[in-house]
């Protein structure tokens, strides 16, 4: 049996995912729709768990699950894992083409969040003139880390 107050979130280091211009062409993502209550997801953990069984299901091969990327929305977001191409049209696979990411490191509150996403618009335009045309969560920390660390730690990812 796990320990319900142990962690078992990434460690990752800041300097290889922050400020980082990355190309996601022809990388394919397995997509569940979570519901949201202004902007918050409702029952994430569940959808996340379930998915994952679909992807086992169907066959797929996940890539670096540990990253789940977090599309919000003010009633409606998604969560995605990237896998292997699947072979085949599922209506819950999205394609990532002509897919450029720009990276940021947030470290703080969730409730300053928007300042961290603020700053990776901003260097998004910056580095190519344009906006971005959605911005992906990875939170890479639960609440017991966060607490531990004094902060949560959140990657923030820039589609452009």
């Amino acid at each position: 049996m796990t320990d319900p107050k142990s962690c078992h979130c990434p460690k990752i280091k800041d300097q290889d995912w922050h400020m980082k211009d990355l190309d996601y062409t022809g990388k394919y993502f397995y997509f569940e729709d979570v519901p949201h209550l202004l902007g918050k997801p409702i029952g994430m953990g569940k959808k996340l768990s379930e998915m994952k069984h679909q992807i086992e299901r169907k066959g797929y091969t996940m890539i670096n699950p540990e990253i789940i990327l977090h599309l919000s929305g003010s009633f409606s977001g998604r969560i995605l894992v990237e896998i292997e191409n699947p072979d085949q049209y599922d209506a819950n696979v999205d394609f990532f083409e002509n897919a450029r990411i720009l990276t940021r490191v947030y470290k703080g509150s969730l409730g300053g969040i928007k300042k961290g996403v603020g700053e990776l618009v901003a260097y998004a335009e910056d580095r190519t003139h344009i906006g971005p045309s959605a911005i992906y969560y990875w939170h890479v920390s639960c609440p017991i880390c966060a607490k531990q660390s004094g902060s949560n730690k959140v990657v923030l990812f820039a589609r452009v």
